[in-house]
């Protein structure tokens, strides 16, 4: 039964998320507390629910702001491919895309990196000090940087997909991007 401990933690952790995402400020923080959670299972495996909850609630003040800059990041994508879509012809389409995936780009792999540095920061750090730990996250991993919002884009499924995104969806994609970001020795400190 030891082998079931793993994907019901996911399965917890993941169900403890989605209660908080659909309050907007709760993203960013459901997003830190699953990736605290799952990051760290032997700790807090058999308690990934009320775990990831309780984080979640505690981490509302902090990551709220960022829960906000997440959600305008997603309007202004959506608004701008509906905008593209709707009023732009040809090589002007291309061009004006051309123009916004950079910084669309830096704004998703700078979310990501700040998702990681507040789970490995714990939850009584400032919000300074994970901005500053995200900021020195990208400069000090450029490439993997660079390459986040590509995974993000490939764990898309997960979260796009309903049965995926109920069972493990919410809980697997921070879970392998906190790996992809350190790999070798866990959440850095």
């Amino acid at each position: 039964m030891r082998f079931l401990a793993m994907p019901a933690a996911f399965f917890a952790a993941n169900w403890a998320a989605l209660l908080m995402i659909p309050t907007v400020l709760g993203t960013v923080p459901a997003l830190v507390a699953t990736t605290r959670t799952t990051t760290d299972l032997p700790e807090h495996g058999d308690r990934a629910f009320c775990e990831t909850l309780t984080a979640s609630v505690r981490l509302l003040r902090r990551d709220g702001p960022a829960s906000l800059v997440l959600w305008a990041v997603i309007i202004l994508l959506a608004g701008d491919i509906a905008i593209l879509t709707l009023l732009v012809e040809g090589g002007t389409r291309v061009l004006l895309v051309g123009m916004a995936l950079p910084p669309l780009w830096v704004a998703v792999s700078v979310l990501s990196a700040y998702v990681v540095a507040a789970a490995s920061q714990g939850i009584d750090a400032g919000r300074r000090d994970v901005v500053r730990a995200a900021i020195t996250l990208v400069l000090r991993r450029p490439g993997r940087a660079l390459l986040a919002p590509a995974m993000i884009v490939a764990l898309a499924p997960l979260w796009l997909l309903a049965p995926l995104t109920i069972a493990i969806g919410v809980s697997l994609p921070p879970h392998v991007l906190a790996r992809f970001w350190t790999p070798s020795k866990g959440l850095p400190a």
